[in-house]
């Protein structure tokens, strides 16, 4: 059995079985399988929403440095440049970053 766990077994059935053996056992590994599925996603947002706070809290760092923004005005400007624009948020502060990036690379131009 810790074999059949550590391969990552959803259920286990010892032989012999009977098929009303196999029912509570594929409902069970069903249910686990649903489950791990929602954590995965849930884990997935959560990576993807902490990026973002990455990028907006680098993107409002920027503004700060360069136009000299308060915090809650470097966001307030995103939020708005995102409605104006009709992009998200990380659209609008991942473009800050690269164009002031672009800029400090080049700053002849």
């Amino acid at each position: 059995m810790e074999r059949a766990a550590e391969a990552g077994a959803l259920a286990y059935v010892v032989k012999p079985f009977t098929p009303n053996d196999l029912i509570p056992a594929i409902d069970i590994a069903l249910t686990r399988y649903q489950q791990i599925t929602a954590l995965e996603d849930e884990i997935s947002d959560l990576a993807e929403r902490l990026e973002t706070r990455k990028v907006l809290d680098r993107a409002k760092g920027i503004l700060n440095d360069t136009m000299g923004l308060t915090e809650p005005e470097a966001f307030r400007w995103i939020q708005k440049a995102s409605m104006d624009r009709r992009l998200s948020m990380r659209e609008v502060a991942q473009t800050v970053i690269d164009q002031l990036a672009e800029r400090a690379a080049h700053p002849d131009i």
